[in-house]
């Protein structure tokens, strides 16, 4: 029987409310349930992973949340960025204003649902990659589990001390090894790194470019399973 999502709209009013996002409960609601947050790739919206999420077919809530900043009508990003002489320039303003906001939306859903607090997850795509990226590494504890697809480490980013700090953070890289857009030479780095910060470490490389596809929803799919089960 094909199950009923019900999809909620919040629209922030000023810039210290929560980001816009939907909502998408299991078929059958339970106490503690896992949750999974996802942030879309620069010029997209929410809308992105409506593929993943039908694909995931879980028992945990799936908030897909949406960038502040929107440039077109129905396009957003979490910041602003450009190459000058081969380097990247991000807007750090804005990156840390949508990662407060992020972070902002995160506790009012655990507020508001029965959300189980050991079972917290993100996951992002290209630059909503990067933002799980900078999320991970400034908050280890509040998640389970992140993955990124299709990204890079953000430009500037900082580590917490002591490094145990990551030892229960579970990371899942994704790449496409056609990428045109960010070479695996940046999906290296983001593993490389987390390894030696002693987190769980799981890097998947598919034969595709800068998108994603059944075989990466499988592997996104198979490793929330095995951790959301632990």
């Amino acid at each position: 029987m094909k199950r009923l999502w019900l999809i909620l709209f919040v629209v922030p009013l000023s810039a210290q409310e929560p980001l816009k996002y939907s909502i998408h409960f299991p078929e059958i609601t339970q106490s503690n349930m896992a949750v999974l947050f996802l942030m879309h790739g620069y010029g997209n919206n929410e809308k992105q992973f409506n593929e993943l999420i039908e694909e995931l077919n879980s028992n945990f809530l799936i908030v897909s949340m949406r960038a502040p900043f929107n440039f077109m009508l129905t396009k957003y990003r979490w910041y602003e960025y450009s190459i000058s002489n081969g380097d990247t320039l991000s807007n750090q303003a804005q990156i840390n204003e949508s990662t407060n906001k992020i972070i902002q939306t995160i506790e009012l859903i655990k507020k508001e649902y029965n959300v189980d607090e050991q079972k917290v997850f993100i996951g992002g795509f290209s630059q909503g990659g990067i933002m799980s990226y900078k999320l991970a590494l400034l908050y280890p504890n509040k998640f389970k589990g992140t993955f990124v697809h299709s990204g890079r480490l953000p430009v500037e980013y900082s580590i917490k001390e002591p490094n145990s700090l990551y030892n229960n953070l579970n990371i899942l890289i994704i790449h496409g090894s056609k990428d045109r857009g960010l070479s695996t030479k940046w999906a290296y780095q983001g593993k490389d790194l987390f390894e030696k910060l002693g987190a769980n470490t799981n890097y998947y490389e598919a034969k595709i470019g800068h998108k994603m596809n059944k075989a990466t929803y499988g592997k996104i799919k198979q490793w929330l399973y095995t951790l959301v089960d632990e």
